[in-house]
């Protein structure tokens, strides 16, 4: 445990203390795997996945549509 120096932004606020790491949720430690976040956004069924290929898919009508002028 420990205190965050600098991390507080508001005027009247104090800095936050850093609990130890088994109070905090689980998912917050895979945040920074970042393998495990690439194989994540890789899934189908991640919504990230169908971002990425929905806006692949955007930018290619935009061109196409900028090849028939």
């Amino acid at each position: 445990m420990g205190l965050f120096k600098g991390i507080n932004f508001l005027k009247n606020g104090s800095d936050p203390i850093a609990k130890l790491e088994e109070e905090y949720p689980f998912w917050l430690w895979e945040l920074l795997d970042e393998e495990k976040q690439k194989a994540q956004s890789q899934d189908p069924n991640s919504r990230s996945y169908h971002r990425r290929e929905r806006k692949k898919m955007v930018k290619n009508n935009n061109f196409d549509r900028s090849r028939k002028k």
